[in-house]
Protein backbone atom coordinates (compact mmCIF):
# COMPACT_ATOMS: atom_id res chain seq x y z
CA UNK A 1 0.00 0.00 0.00
CA UNK A 2 1.52 2.95 -0.85
CA UNK A 3 0.97 6.18 1.28
CA UNK A 4 -1.33 8.91 0.09
CA UNK A 5 0.40 11.70 2.06
CA UNK A 6 2.79 12.45 4.74
CA UNK A 7 1.95 13.54 8.27
CA UNK A 8 4.29 15.37 10.04
CA UNK A 9 4.75 15.72 14.19
CA UNK A 10 6.80 18.38 15.97
CA UNK A 11 6.25 16.97 19.70
CA UNK A 12 7.80 18.74 22.75
CA UNK A 13 9.06 16.50 25.41
CA UNK A 14 9.15 17.78 28.93
CA UNK A 15 12.55 18.75 30.48
CA UNK A 16 12.07 17.97 33.91
CA UNK A 17 10.95 14.57 32.75
CA UNK A 18 13.24 13.75 29.90
CA UNK A 19 16.49 16.49 30.99
CA UNK A 20 17.69 15.76 26.91
CA UNK A 21 21.11 18.14 26.57
CA UNK A 22 22.18 16.93 23.45
CA UNK A 23 19.19 16.40 20.84
CA UNK A 24 21.51 14.50 18.20
CA UNK A 25 23.16 12.19 21.14
CA UNK A 26 19.18 11.53 21.93
CA UNK A 27 17.98 10.50 18.46
CA UNK A 28 21.31 8.56 18.11
CA UNK A 29 20.58 6.25 21.32
CA UNK A 30 16.87 6.16 19.86
CA UNK A 31 18.20 4.90 16.81
CA UNK A 32 20.93 2.77 18.03
CA UNK A 33 18.70 0.97 20.35
CA UNK A 34 15.53 0.86 19.25
CA UNK A 35 15.92 1.08 15.38
CA UNK A 36 13.75 4.17 14.96
CA UNK A 37 14.84 6.89 12.74
CA UNK A 38 13.57 10.63 14.14
CA UNK A 39 15.29 14.37 13.36
CA UNK A 40 16.65 16.35 16.12
CA UNK A 41 14.66 19.86 16.86
CA UNK A 42 18.07 21.10 16.53
CA UNK A 43 18.20 20.31 13.10
CA UNK A 44 15.42 22.87 12.18
CA UNK A 45 16.79 25.47 14.11
CA UNK A 46 14.78 25.12 17.07
CA UNK A 47 17.12 26.18 20.07
CA UNK A 48 16.36 23.80 23.14
CA UNK A 49 17.01 20.47 22.36
CA UNK A 50 12.84 19.13 23.83
CA UNK A 51 11.89 18.90 20.22
CA UNK A 52 11.84 15.58 17.59
CA UNK A 53 10.42 15.66 14.67
CA UNK A 54 8.54 12.60 13.19
CA UNK A 55 7.05 11.80 9.90
CA UNK A 56 4.53 9.34 9.50
CA UNK A 57 4.51 7.23 6.18
CA UNK A 58 4.25 3.63 6.78
CA UNK A 59 1.58 1.41 7.17
CA UNK A 60 -0.23 1.44 10.66
CA UNK A 61 1.64 -2.30 11.73
CA UNK A 62 4.82 -0.67 11.07
CA UNK A 63 3.90 2.41 12.77
CA UNK A 64 2.02 0.75 15.89
CA UNK A 65 5.74 -1.18 16.17
CA UNK A 66 7.64 2.27 15.59
CA UNK A 67 5.90 3.89 18.97
CA UNK A 68 6.06 1.00 20.78
CA UNK A 69 9.59 1.21 20.31
CA UNK A 70 9.82 4.42 21.03
CA UNK A 71 7.87 4.55 24.16
CA UNK A 72 10.11 1.58 25.44
CA UNK A 73 13.15 3.66 24.74
CA UNK A 74 11.70 7.23 26.68
CA UNK A 75 11.08 4.55 29.93
CA UNK A 76 14.82 3.65 29.94
CA UNK A 77 15.58 7.11 29.50
CA UNK A 78 13.79 8.48 32.22
CA UNK A 79 14.77 5.32 34.26
CA UNK A 80 18.78 6.00 33.29
CA UNK A 81 17.99 9.86 34.02
CA UNK A 82 16.18 8.86 37.58
CA UNK A 83 13.08 11.14 36.34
Amino acid sequence: MKPKGALYMFPKFDPAVYPIEDDQKFITELLEQEKVLVVQGSGFNWPAPDHVRLVFLPNSDDMTEALDRIERFLANYRALHGT
